[in-house]
């Protein structure tokens, strides 16, 4: 009798997973419907300040152009206001042991003129000689 009941047992889980076979399940229970999407559209307010925002980091960035000279030189002006001696010196600290050439004077000059074109550094006449000193916009870049 135990091998009877043994088979019977068998019979009737097998019957049980035949049943949970018909048996429907979640995705046969839904029915899909397709949805229509459409891209949303900006507001003529988000689209003006990003306009605007995009103009003036154009505007920004046209400013961000530099050498490696003119950033050498924007790095070395450390103080308030130096001379162009002092800041011959610092630049041409970092130039001499990488095997450059130091900075002339010539050169400085002219790099600094860049410089003040672009709105980085300013000048003024102390006494007989000429001292520079970073614009906040020179502060910036080097931050």
């Amino acid at each position: 009798m135990d091998k009877e009941e043994k088979k019977n047992e068998i019979v009737s889980y097998f019957e049980e997973a035949a049943k949970k076979k018909k048996e429907k399940v979640a995705k046969d229970l839904v029915e899909l419907t397709h949805v229509e999407t459409q891209k949303q559209q900006p507001s003529p307010e988000t689209l003006n300040l990003a306009k605007t925002l995009k103009d003036q980091i154009i505007t920004h960035d046209s400013f961000q152009q530099l050498s490696n000279d003119e950033m050498t030189i924007i790095e070395s002006i450390q103080k308030k206001r130096m001379f162009l001696s002092r800041i011959a010196i610092i630049a041409n600290q970092s130039r001499i042991p990488m095997g450059n050439e130091p900075y002339k004077k010539a050169e400085l000059e002219e790099i600094l003129g860049s410089l003040i074109a672009k709105g980085y550094v300013e000048s003024e006449i102390v006494g007989e000689n000429r001292v520079y000193y970073l614009t906040e916009r020179g502060k910036y870049r080097i931050q």
